[in-house]
C-alpha cells in the first residue's frame, strides 16, 4: 500500500502540453500537477448532503450506474461494471454494489449514511448518468475518512457537461490551480493557492515607530501614485508617469516586469532631483534604503482580516496583523513588501492562524487594539523569501513549494532507508537538482550502496562561461539549483543538457538529463555490469530522446550540440555531456563523479563497483553472524570473500585484490568486543578515456626493410 504523505506528479494532466505544437507553431512547456497521499487505506467516502436515510431515485430505466476500480499493481481502472439498484433506499444501493462482485470495492450503511470504500486505498470511478448517488447525498464535496487534516477529499465531478462522473481518491492536490483571486469558500486547512496577480503589490513604509500605508508616509504626503506601485515592463516617464496621468514625484515606486523571472528583484524609486529611477537593493533588510519581504496583512482591519482588501484601500491604511514584523527591529524609511496580500506568489491557508487571546487579547502591532472581533483564519505567504532575503515569486515560488515538500519526503521517509527490504542502486529526483544533497544523504544512510544521478537546471545556458560558473558555484548559492551546484560526492554524477522526447499521447515534452541517463544506465547494466562505464557509443547510447538542449528565457526549447571546447569545460567542473555523435546519435560522453579530490572514485564505473561490493559483502557476511569468532570462521569468510572477488576479476571489474582476515586484524581486544574484521584491498579496472595514436612518416620501402630485419 502507498503510505500517507507520498508525493505523486501527474505529467501533462491536461493532455495538451507540448514543447512545440506543430499545428499552431506555439511553443509550450510541460505541465504537471502534484498530489499528496492523504491516507494509506482504505479510500472511503460517505454521503451527507441529504442527511440520513434519504429516499433515492431508482426507478426502472433510471436505476443504473457504471463503476470501475483500480487493482493492486496497476494505476489503470478495470473494466467498468454496471450496477443496477432495485429499490429506493441507501441500503438498496449498498446491496447492488456489493452484488456486482468488485475486487476491492465495498459499500455499507451506518446510521442511515451510505459509505463506499476501496479496501486497498485505490481509486473508484463512478459514472452515475441518472444521478442516483446525488439523491443519496453524494456531491463533489462529500465527507472522507481522511479527516480535517487532509482537507476536502479529492472526490469530484468529472467532465464539463454535468455527466455525474465521479472519482473517489486518496490523492489530494499538493498545489491548487493558479488563480488571480482567493478561493471564495473557506478552504481546508493547509490548502495552497498560487496567486497569479502581477499588479497587486501592497507596500508599507517604516515611519520611525510603526509600519504605515504607503500614502500615509509623511515625506510622500499622499502625493505618490494613487493606485500604488507602478507595475510595468517599461520605465514610466517623468511626465504623466503616474496611473492618473500626473507627473512622477519623489517616492513613486516602479516594479519592472520586463523579465518575469526577475519580478520582485527589479524595484525602483523615483528621484525627482536626479530625474531618474534608483534601484532598491532587494537583499538589504537592515538600512533605511532597503526592503523587507514579509507577511503584514490581508484585509484592512482585524474584523475583515481574512478578506482581501484592495491595494488602493491599503495604501491609506496603517492596519497590520499581530504577526507582522516587529517595527522595533527595522529603521525608519525601510519598505515592507507585504507578501500576504501581494500577488504572484504561493499562499497557504491556515485555520486559526491569528491567536486572539495572545498578549492579553491585544494586537501589539496595531495600537494595542482588542482582538475580540478579529477573524482568525489567514492566507500566509508560503516560501516567499530567498536565502539572501529577497522575495521569491512566480514559477520560482511554485517550484520552491514543490521542492520543500519533496525534500521533506526524502529526509523523513524511513522506508527509503530500509536497505534490508528495499534494494535499489540508483537514486534520482528527475527535474529537481535541488534534491541532490538530500539524495546524497539518503545514500549515506543506506550505507553508500547506491549511486545518485543528479540533474542540471532546464534553463542552464550551453556556454562555457555559464557552465563553468554554475559548476563552480560562482554565484555563491546556498543549495543546488538554478544559481549553482553546491554538492560534491564520490557517489553522485551530474549530466547536461536536458532532452526532448514524447509522452504517451505523442506530445513533445522536455525531460531532465536523469530521464535519459536512468534508462541508459539500466540498458548498460543489462548488457554488461555496473562496473562498465555507461558512456560512449557502445553502452552510452540515449534511446528515449530525439535531441538535447535547454529552455531559454522565453520558455522555449532550443536544441544544442556540445562541441569539444564546451565538453572540456564541463569536464573541468565534473559535469557529464549528453551530446550528438555523428554516426552514433545521442550519447553520454562522460563518466565523471562529483568527487572533491582526484581518486579512483572520480569515475562512475569505479564508484558503482564499490557500491556494488558493499551490498554484496553485506549479504555475504550475514550467514557468519553469531558464529564462533575463531580461525575456522575467519577462514570461511575469507574464502567466501576471495571467491566473490575472484569472480569479479574474471568479469573485468578488478585487476587484483587482497583479503586479510586473521589474527593480525582480529586482535584479542576486537574479539572481546564481538567484532570480526575482513580487510579488503582492490585494484579496480579503469576505463579508457583518452586514446593516443601517434603517426610516423617513413620513406618508400623503409617499412618493408624494417619488417624484414
Amino acid at each position: 500500500m502507498i503510505p500517507a504523505g507520498t508525493v505523486f506528479a501527474n505529467a501533462n494532466y491536461t493532455g495538451r502540453a507540448t514543447a512545440n505544437d506543430s499545428t499552431t507553431g506555439v511553443e509550450q512547456l510541460v505541465n504537471f500537477k502534484l498530489y499528496r497521499r492523504v491516507t494509506s487505506s482504505p479510500t472511503t467516502v460517505t454521503g451527507t448532503e441529504q442527511g440520513a436515510n434519504p429516499t433515492v431515485t431508482a426507478n426502472p430505466g433510471y436505476n443504473t450506474m457504471s463503476i470501475a476500480e483500480t487493482v493492486a499493481g496497476s494505476s489503470v481502472f478495470s473494466t467498468a461494471k454496471t450496477v443496477t439498484v432495485g429499490g429506493t433506499t441507501v441500503e438498496d444501493i449498498a446491496s447492488a454494489i456489493s452484488a456486482a462482485g468488485f475486487t476491492n470495492i465495498t459499500a455499507s450503511v451506518a446510521n442511515g449514511f451510505l459509505t463506499i470504500s476501496h479496501t486497498l486505498g485505490g481509486e473508484i470511478k463512478i459514472t452515475d448518468g441518472n444521478g442516483i448517488l446525488a439523491t443519496a447525498g453524494f456531491t463533489a464535496w462529500s465527507r472522507s475518512s481522511a479527516g480535517v487534516e487532509a482537507g476536502t477529499p479529492n472526490y469530484y465531478t468529472a467532465g464539463a457537461d454535468n455527466d455525474h462522473g465521479f472519482v473517489i481518491s486518496n490523492w489530494k492536490p499538493l498545489v491548487y490551480e493558479a488563480s488571480d483571486n482567493a478561493p471564495t469558500s473557506t478552504p481546508a486547512d493547509g490548502t495552497l493557492w498560487y496567486d497569479t496577480t502581477l499588479d497587486a503589490v501592497d507596500l508599507m513604509v517604516h515611519d520611525g515607530s510603526k509600519w504605515v500605508g504607503y500614502l500615509n508616509y509623511a515625506p510622500f504626503a499622499g502625493t505618490t501614485d494613487p493606485e500604488g506601485p507602478i507595475v510595468s515592463a517599461t520605465a514610466p516617464a517623468k511626465t504623466g508617469g503616474q496611473s492618473d496621468g500626473t507627473d512622477l514625484v519623489n517616492g513613486d515606486i516602479w516594479i519592472s516586469t520586463a523579465n518575469i523571472d526577475e519580478y520582485g528583484a527589479k524595484i525602483y524609486r523615483w528621484d525627482n532631483a536626479a530625474t531618474e529611477w534608483v534601484a532598491i537593493d532587494v537583499t538589504d533588510q537592515t538600512t533605511e534604503d532597503g526592503i523587507l519581504f514579509a507577511d503584514a496583512r490581508f484585509g484592512a482591519s482585524g474584523a475583515t482580516g481574512d478578506t482581501a482588501a484592495t491595494i488602493k484601500d491599503l495604501l491609506s491604511s496603517n492596519y497590520v496583523d499581530p504577526d507582522a514584523p516587529d517595527p522595533a527591529l527595522y529603521p525608519r524609511g525601510m519598505l515592507l513588501w507585504n507578501t500576504r496580500r501581494s500577488g504572484f506568489n504561493v499562499k497557504k491557508f491556515v485555520a486559526g492562524h491569528i491567536d486572539i487571546t495572545a498578549n492579553s487579547g491585544k494586537n501589539t502591532r496595531f495600537n494595542d487594539e482588542a482582538m475580540t472581533n478579529y477573524k482568525t483564519n489567514r492566507w500566509i505567504g508560503w516560501n516567499t523569501v530567498k536565502a539572501d532575503g529577497s522575495g521569491l515569486f512566480g514559477r520560482q515560488a511554485q517550484r520552491q513549494t514543490v521542492v520543500a515538500a519533496l525534500q521533506s519526503a526524502v529526509d523523513t521517509n524511513d522506508l527509503l532507508r530500509d536497505e534490508e527490504t528495499r534494494n535499489f542502486t540508483l537514486l534520482s529526483a528527475p527535474g529537481y537538482p535541488e534534491l541532490t544533497n538530500n539524495l546524497i544523504s539518503l545514500n549515506v544512510d543506506r550505507g553508500l550502496t547506491g549511486f545518485v544521478i543528479a540533474d542540471t537546471p532546464f534553463r542552464l545556458q550551453p556556454s562555457a562561461t555559464a557552465l563553468q560558473s554554475w559548476g563552480n558555484n560562482t554565484a555563491g548559492a546556498s543549495g543546488d539549483g538554478e544559481d549553482g551546484a553546491v554538492s560534491y560526492d564520490e557517489y553522485m554524477a551530474m549530466f547536461y543538457p536536458s532532452g526532448l522526447t514524447t509522452d504517451v499521447n505523442g506530445n513533445n515534452i522536455v525531460v531532465p538529463p536523469s530521464h535519459m541517463m536512468m534508462r541508459t544506465i539500466a540498458v548498460s547494466d543489462a548488457v554488461s555490469f555496473p562496473w562498465f562505464a555507461p558512456a560512449g557509443t557502445r553502452r552510452g547510447g540515449i534511446t528515449n530522446a530525439s535531441s538535447v538542449g535547454y529552455i531559454d528565457s522565453e520558455g522555449e526549447f532550443n536544441a544544442v550540440a556540445l562541441n569539444d571546447g564546451i565538453r572540456d569545460t564541463m569536464a573541468g567542473v565534473k559535469i557529464n555531456p549528453l551530446t550528438f555523435i555523428t554516426g552514433s546519435g545521442l550519447v553520454n560522453f562522460g563518466q565523471y563523479t562529483r568527487a572533491r579530490n582526484a581518486s579512483s572514485l572520480d569515475r562512475i564505473n569505479v564508484a558503482r563497483l564499490v557500491a556494488y561490493l558493499r551490498r554484496q559483502m553485506t549479504l555475504l557476511a550475514k550467514p557468519f553472524m553469531f558464529e564462533p569468532n575463531d580461525k575456522i570462521t575467519r577462514d570461511e569468510i575469507k574464502q567466501a570473500t576471495e571467491s566473490l572477488l575472484l569472480e569479479l576479476v574474471g568479469q573485468r571489474a578488478l585487476y587484483d585484490f587482497l583479503v586479510v582476515c586473521d589474527e593480525t586484524n582480529n586482535t584479542p581486544s576486537r574479539i572481546d568486543r564481538n567484532e570480526l574484521y575482513v580487510d579488503v584491498a582492490i585494484e579496480p579496472v579503469k576505463s579508457v578515456e583518452f586514446i593516443y595514436i601517434p603517426l610516423r612518416l617513413k620513406n618508400t620501402g623503409e617499412i618493408a626493410t624494417l619488417g624484414n630485419s
